[in-house]
């Protein structure tokens, strides 16, 4: 079994338990707490179910029972650590080192360009920037041009990674976007997204303190709502943000490129009403 090619090490698990199954007449979930010298006969079945996590001393025994090499198991390790880890700065350093595992790259690689492509702030502003602005291979002005301003190097390197995933073709008149976008809704491109957005987010912050009322809008409403209430104002956001969409694409005098932004998010814990505690 190929372990590189998996995101979850519970799928990995439950797939290692099926092909033993067919292979050894004697394999079991009890031969499996054997050979781990775990003492629940049932550990191993309750681990793939997600009843259990594994320590970092049962991961350990894990590694000996299922036979691994040296790069195996620190895959291993990093893989069991990235499936539970408490916060996504912690999800994003395990992750960072399966990347550098050259056969999950190899299996993964759009996965792992997607991850690239949302690691950094200014790789979707480059995408935009690049089409507005005839370079000439001078990557230090593109740079200039992002706020805060970039290095040649990273606009370099992020027009690479968008011609690389597709984002961008390079034609006699310049660069110009294709079709294709980033897509995906597993777990492991949400982590990646949830980052994306942290660093935007932060971005609205430096251009509140630096631009211009002129050049940027910002206001916010504090409010109290019930959870309808909520999923009809996520609608109503949806569907406000495909109208933007739509606007943008009938604009044909872009020359800046600017991030739209909508926050809604709670402020507080749910508060049980008395007509609920009186129930």
């Amino acid at each position: 079994m190929n372990i590189y090619k998996y995101n979850d090490y519970r799928r990995f698990l439950a797939d290692y338990y099926d092909e033993k199954k067919k292979t050894s007449r004697t394999f079991s979930y009890r031969s499996f707490a054997a050979k781990a010298e775990i003492k629940s006969p049932v550990f191993l079945k309750e681990v793939i179910s997600g009843d259990r996590n594994l320590t970092p001393q049962t991961m350990e025994k894990f590694v000996v029972a299922l036979g691994l090499n040296d790069r195996e198991s620190l895959f291993f390790r990093n893989l069991v650590r990235f499936n539970q880890a408490k916060t996504a700065d912690e999800k994003q350093e395990y992750y960072a080192v399966m990347l550098t595992m050259n056969d999950y790259v190899k299996e993964h690689k759009l996965t792992a360009d997607q991850y690239r492509y949302f690691e950094t702030w200014y790789t979707p502003v480059i995408r935009e920037l690049i089409t507005l602005v005839p370079i000439d291979g001078d990557f230090g002005a593109l740079g200039a041009k992002v706020i805060p301003s970039i290095s040649a190097v990273q606009a370099r390197e992020a027009t690479k990674l968008l011609e690389r995933i597709g984002l961008l073709e390079k034609s006699e008149a310049g660069y110009v976007q294709t079709e294709q976008s980033i897509t995906g809704g597993t777990d492991l491109m949400n982590l990646v997204r949830r980052k994306f957005n942290s660093s935007m987010i932060e971005r609205a912050v430096h251009a509140n303190n630096t631009i211009s009322p002129e050049e940027r809008y910002v206001s916010g409403i504090t409010l109290g709502v019930s959870k309808p209430c909520y999923d009809s104002l996520v609608a109503e956001i949806q569907q406000f943000r495909e109208r933007i969409k739509s606007i943008v694409s009938n604009d044909r005098g872009s020359d800046r490129v600017y991030q739209f932004n909508v926050q809604l998010f709670p402020l507080t814990e749910p508060v049980v009403s008395k007509e609920d505690e009186n129930a």
